[in-house]
């Protein structure tokens, strides 16, 4: 569930999608005798979970249109010297089916994190991202902090839910990755929940729970639908 982050934040941070790539948008999660469970969760107990947070790291980069990158290819081809704008601002933009996230963000909801006060927009319900202001006080907060950008990224926008001190749950386009620090670890399919349901299931998430019960994940699910 984070898919674009403007790259003023860092242009180096968040390495884009490559095309033919394994984490392409349909197959997030690979996975392997995924169980069916009421309400829509499934468990996969043979989830990869590095391969899920490396599929979360390449779903965190901004999303460039694919017509506009044919754009820029044909613009290429056709020009043997192509026009390069000297618009450092013009270079540091994002896009999302051809509009600038700059401009989705007029009319897209947003957050804001109570302790830094940046501010991030939702996007198809789903796909977080920065833009201006928020994401330079975003990449000079990573780098006097040291912290590892993606990784505050996706706490900071819910992306990664610490549920208690042995297991860390990792949000993603199509499910959560739950792991603990004993190894275990199990996928739950939320394909269907908007990033605001899943928000409301996380605020009221028991966490005295089994964090590796299918049944625990389902009930819980079901009512952040009746919630919302």
């Amino acid at each position: 569930m984070v898919n674009m982050v403007n790259t003023a934040v860092n242009n180096n941070i968040y390495a884009g999608r490559k095309p033919g790539s394994k984490y392409n948008q349909s197959h997030t999660f690979q996975q392997k005798e995924v169980l069916e469970v009421p309400g829509g969760a499934a468990v996969n107990k043979y989830a990869n979970v590095q391969e899920i947070y490396e599929a979360l790291k390449y779903n965190a980069s901004y999303r460039v249109d694919k017509q506009e990158q044919d754009e820029i290819a044909e613009k290429e081809i056709q020009n043997e010297e192509p026009e390069i704008s000297n618009d450092s601002s013009e270079k540091m933009t994002a896009w999302y089916q051809g509009v600038p996230l700059k401009e989705w963000a007029l009319t897209d909801p947003k957050y804001t994190d109570s302790e830094t006060g940046i501010s991030w927009y939702i996007r198809d319900g789903k796909y977080p991202y920065m833009v201006g202001e928020d994401a330079e006080k975003f990449r000079k907060l990573c780098e006097e902090s040291g912290e590892f950008p993606l990784k505050k990224f996706g706490e900071m926008t819910g992306l990664i839910q610490k549920l208690d001190d042995n297991t860390v749950a990792y949000v993603g386009d199509n499910g959560i990755a739950v792991k603990s620090k004993d190894g275990k670890e199990m996928f739950v399919d939320t394909s269907g929940l908007s990033y605001d349901i899943l928000m409301d299931m996380f605020r009221n998430l028991p966490r005295n729970g089994n964090f590796f019960s299918n049944k625990y994940w389902s009930d819980n699910i079901q009512k952040a639908q009746a919630r919302s």
